[in-house]
């Protein structure tokens, strides 16, 4: 089974935020699902052109990430390696490739040295909603493109939270969703930009797609927003105008609108791109 050598280091890039949802057991199970519900959507790896025992690297992979997928991808005669600089999502993404019988994939506590420091080594490298919780999307872009031999690939998932609407509509929702796209930690709209950040890395061959969801009252995710607001509550209270009242009298007020009946809520787009390292 082929091998990619080591050469990433604890090193993380310039701009890099810390992971503002943590590491808690229900974000696992968060996680978890969210892989589950987005695997149909992954099925672009499956277009990308690999050649025989090609070495993938999952970036920030989480408790799962793609890793089952990109083991699927490479075969028996390739290898995967997850990535990620949390100790809790290396062991349950150790625990998922261990309860997953995939035997060729590893799994490493660590993170992408800065491009100038990256050895090409990979044929792929992938990342999923990575972006949009850092505040250096640039530099991770070079380091992912830095970490491609020539002629590979980098892949990247990320929501755009535009099209992230109920309807009806309502004014409570609009306030909550732009409150919380302030202190969420990164770029919330950096899905419709991901094309034109691949050809800034230098990279050619730009592709995309993009992929969408509709919920109902009683679905996991209908409510999301307002899990959202709850785990980010000491921010908004201490970044934003918001008093204790009023962030109680918002969430009841939003809450109350998603069990309505009738109310259905358009998911974040899920824009996939991908690009070719000359």
């Amino acid at each position: 089974m082929s091998r990619a050598p080591a050469a990433v280091r604890d090193v993380v890039p310039p701009g890099a935020a810390d992971y503002l949802l943590g590491s808690s057991c229900a974000e696992r199970e968060r996680l978890l699902a969210q892989c589950a519900l987005l695997r149909p959507a992954a099925a672009f790896i499956e277009t990308i052109p690999l050649p025989p025992a090609a070495d993938a690297l999952d970036l920030g992979c989480g408790p799962l990430g793609i890793l089952d997928l990109l083991s699927e991808r490479v075969g028996p005669t390739g290898s995967v390696t997850g990535l990620d600089t949390d100790h809790r999502m290396t062991g349950w993404a150790r625990e998922s490739v261990s309860q997953l019988g995939l035997g060729n994939v590893q799994i490493r506590h660590e993170a992408l040295p800065p491009a100038a420091e990256a050895n090409a080594l990979y044929d792929l490298v992938h990342c999923r909603l990575l972006l949009i919780n850092t505040t250096g999307p640039r530099e991770i872009l070079g380091s992912m493109a830095a970490a491609v031999r020539p002629g590979g690939w980098v892949a990247v998932q990320e929501f755009d939270w535009a099209t992230w609407q109920c309807d009806p509509p309502h004014p409570a929702w609009n306030r909550l969703k732009e409150l919380l796209a302030g202190v969420f930690g990164g770029d919330v709209h950096i899905g419709a930009r991901l094309p034109g950040l691949l050809r800034e890395a230098g990279l050619t061959d730009v592709r995309a797609t993009a992929h969408t969801y509709y919920w109902h009252p009683g679905d996991r995710y209908q409510t999301l927003l307002l899990s959202f607001a709850h785990l980010f509550r000491d921010r908004l209270l201490h970044h934003t105008s918001l008093t204790i009242e009023e962030f109680d009298s918002l969430t009841n007020t939003v809450h109350d609108h998603l069990n309505q009946r009738h109310t259905t809520v358009r998911e974040s787009l899920l824009v996939q791109s991908w690009a070719r390292k000359p």
